[in-house]
């Protein structure tokens, strides 16, 4: 009787606390005295970097950083280069005559990574699925027997499911028998990788390209700035940093989260978004430690409008993590969103600027030279840094689509080749949100860049600091004035100014 080799398959799950999929590969080697290997796979268009699949400068150095970090603490770690399916199934054809794999993996909200799981399972290779990313069952429905479309009683609906989640235990390797070297030599086929952040780094390519509106950019000729990000705050790459520093913004600005969150001088986030993005930590640890912090379990706050003070920032905390069990939750039910409108009325019904007019508008945005001072100064942080500020996000994004008149998607391309904290199905529902073309619809809405930057920078600080006191003028001169900007947004949208169509300005 052959052996069982148990195979833990690492994606973006960087840690060792809540990995269910690392815990029931232990549980599962050690109960049955098994071999144990954790593998991650350098997909091809990870170290290719091409247009046509968008993973950006920013995640190739990020995971040449967290790779090996996280490859330490395991003592049978296996970095290859390749495909992940053809990775698995070679490696059982290696083995055929002592072994049969047993693969242990997280979940994605993505089709690509089900396609995968069928062509492993289709070589008569055993995988496991295990839910991780999206906590909730993405079989939620609401009373009329639909998906959900709206996300406050989406929120009501597994707000208790959520806050009951469970957290697992950190991996505890100390019983487990790890592969013996021996096994895994000479394998045609299986081009391995020495885990140390020079080598993956080598292999990827450096190029900033990416594409929007089926043409090819470069960011390297667009923009000046090429961040640092061994010097850059919002960057980290462990899951021991990740907890350090949740641990010291509960203490100093958990309580005050919802009136400081949207301040972009201030700047109350927890950058925590980085972290949830590669499974650093999970959403269940970070309510967890909210409910423990507050001593609070937030139950019977899902629908209630009066909460007592200390509790309102945790709360809203809350509900900002099943933000993204929503923008999942909506991927994973409809994964076209990607390349099309939630919203049926939407889809090519929108007369988006075109051909020279869009591309001059959207490498000004890109520039950070559209006129708006909130706006540029954003795009400046992003291209500096890596990383932006959420209300400036809502801000760049409804500038480009309603003012400007860009296609979101073009706007969602530029974020995928550009953040450090990049979560596919958070980016695609934000600009589908600020687009006004995706789920939680409201009436239209368009963002005055000049009230967004009086109401959230007061002071000018967060502007000054991005544009420069050398850049920064009390009265630039806008792309597109705003008024006719809207006027331009409204006819865009098959609306008419002066009917009482839902139309809200921010």
């Amino acid at each position: 009787m052959k052996e069982t080799l148990v195979v833990h398959w690492a994606r973006r799950d960087f840690r060792l606390a809540d990995n269910p999929a690392l815990s029931h590969a232990i549980a599962e080697s050690t109960q049955k005295n098994c071999a144990f290997l954790s593998v991650f796979v350098l997909e091809d268009y990870m170290v290719d970097a091409e247009t046509k699949f968008q993973f950006g400068y920013p995640s190739r150095y990020f995971l040449a950083k967290a790779i090996p970090e996280f490859g330490k603490q395991i003592k049978k770690f296996l970095v290859v280069k390749g495909k992940a399916a053809q990775t698995f199934i070679t490696l059982q054809k290696h083995l055929e005559n002592s072994h049969e794999i047993k693969i242990f993996v997280n979940e994605d909200v993505y089709i690509d990574f089900y396609k995968q799981v069928e062509t492993v399972r289709k070589h008569g290779i055993s995988i496991e699925v295990f839910r991780d990313q999206l906590t909730v069952n993405t079989e939620t429905k609401s009373g009329s027997g639909g998906y959900y479309s709206v996300f406050s009683p989406f929120k009501r609906a597994v707000w208790r499911e959520f806050l009951n989640s469970t957290v697992l235990e950190k991996a505890d390797f100390s019983d487990v028998r790890f592969v013996d070297s021996s096994l895994l030599e000479n394998i045609t086929g299986i081009d391995t990788v020495v885990n140390s952040f020079e080598t993956i780094w080598s292999l990827f390519s450096k190029n900033r390209k990416f594409e929007a509106g089926g043409k090819a950019y470069d960011i390297d000729t667009l923009l000046d700035y090429h961040p640092d990000f061994s010097t850059i705050d919002n960057f980290y790459y462990t899951e021991a940093e990740a907890s350090s520093r949740f641990q010291t913004y509960l203490t100093e600005h958990l309580s005050d989260y919802k009136d400081k969150r949207d301040s972009l001088s201030i700047d109350g986030t927890s950058k925590m978004s980085l972290a949830l993005a590669w499974g650093l930590t999970s959403s269940r640890i970070l309510k967890s430690e909210i409910q423990k912090h507050c001593a609070n379990d937030f139950m019977g706050f899902a629908d209630t409008k009066i909460i007592s003070e200390k509790f309102v920032g945790p709360t809203h905390f809350i509900s900002e993590l099943i933000w993204r069990e929503f923008y999942k939750y909506l991927l994973f039910h409809n994964p076209n969103l990607m390349s099309e409108e939630f919203q049926n009325k939407f889809r090519g019904t929108i007369q988006w600027v075109e051909d020279e007019l869009a591309q001059e508008r959207f490498v000004a945005w890109i520039e950070g030279k559209t006129g708006y001072n909130v706006v540029d100064a954003a795009m400046m942080q992003l291209a500096k840094t890596g990383w932006m500020h959420n209300r400036a996000r809502m801000i760049v994004a409804s500038i480009l689509t309603k003012n400007l008149g860009v296609d979101w998607k073009w706007g969602q391309e530029y974020f995928r080749a550009m953040l450090l904290d990049l979560d596919e199905a958070s980016n695609n529902g934000g600009w589908q949100w600020s687009a006004s073309v995706g789920a939680d619809p409201k009436p239209i809405r368009i963002f005055n860049p000049y009230l967004q930057a009086k109401n959230y920078d007061g002071d000018d600080v967060y502007q000054k600091r991005w544009l420069g006191d050398e850049n920064f003028t009390s009265n630039p001169v806008p792309l597109v004035p705003h008024e006719e900007a809207r006027k331009n947004a409204l006819k865009r949208y098959g609306l008419d100014s002066q009917t009482n169509n839902p139309v809200r300005d921010y």
